[in-house]
């Protein structure tokens, strides 16, 4: 483990305070490893391998978008489980668990991001190589 010093302005060490509370971690030096760990996942590797979630917020209504978004499902085969939601009449979010290459992981969620009355795409994954 690696001791470092910070200087931050104080409107981000406020923001950084304000998190802390909000997230009930009282360790910041947690808290800062947390984010940079994050951040550093939000570009995915081609080569390194990740686990996590993909979560799909679509419109139901549209019978293309049901049979786009489960065929692509069965097109990835770094697509390990999902779970389906009804968040009302026509609203439904999709949350699939994932593992594989970040070439692979990146190509499913441009596909998806695709699919016509799709609403967002959203993911979360950790480096496991």
């Amino acid at each position: 483990m690696r001791r470092i010093s910070l200087t931050l302005p104080d409107e981000v060490y406020n923001a950084l305070e304000e998190l802390a509370e909000k997230m009930r971690i009282d360790n910041r030096s947690r808290l800062i490893a947390d984010i940079i760990m994050a951040h550093s996942v939000s570009v995915l590797e081609e080569e390194k391998k990740y686990a996590g979630s993909i979560v799909i917020l679509y419109d139901h209504s549209r019978g293309e978008t049901v049979y786009a978004v489960t065929d692509l499902q069965h097109d990835f085969p770094e697509v390990h489980a999902s779970l389906h939601m009804h968040l009302g009449e026509d609203l439904c979010v999709e949350i699939l668990a994932v593992k594989g290459e970040g070439k692979r992981l990146r190509s499913l969620l441009a596909k998806l991001r695709e699919v016509s009355g799709v609403i967002t795409v959203q993911y979360t994954v950790v480096p496991i190589q």
